[in-house]
């Protein structure tokens, strides 16, 4: 699940599923400070957010959060792999290269950058 805080244009949280999340923070990173944000995030919420019905058996296994103005991301994630892992904190530094202060907690891993 996203919650990201962009200026003004704030797209409220979305849900994004799994299979999408690498894809998603790489191209959330490439738009993050676009001046065209709102048409970007228009583009990048119909390529990635999930629009099916949620289900019982559907659970969320973490968060995102961005906040353009104050240069945060947070990211925590309750999914025991490693690769995964090393993925997430690759694509954290991509944002902490941006000048965002950094936060992650993959499977109980707390790292800030």
């Amino acid at each position: 699940m996203y919650n990201m805080i962009l200026g003004n244009y704030h797209p409220s949280t979305i849900c994004v599923e799994m299979s999408k999340l690498d894809d998603s923070l790489t191209a959330l990173s490439e738009i993050i400070d676009s001046e065209y944000i709102e048409d970007e995030m228009q583009e990048f919420i119909e390529k990635y957010a999930r629009t099916d019905e949620i289900m019982p058996e559907d659970k969320t296994v973490g968060f995102i959060v961005i906040h353009r103005d104050k240069k945060n991301f947070a990211i925590s994630i309750n999914k025991n792999d490693d690769k995964l892992a090393e993925r997430l904190r690759t694509i954290a530094k991509n944002f902490a290269s941006k000048g965002y202060r950094v936060e992650t907690d993959i499977a109980g891993q707390e790292r800030n950058e």
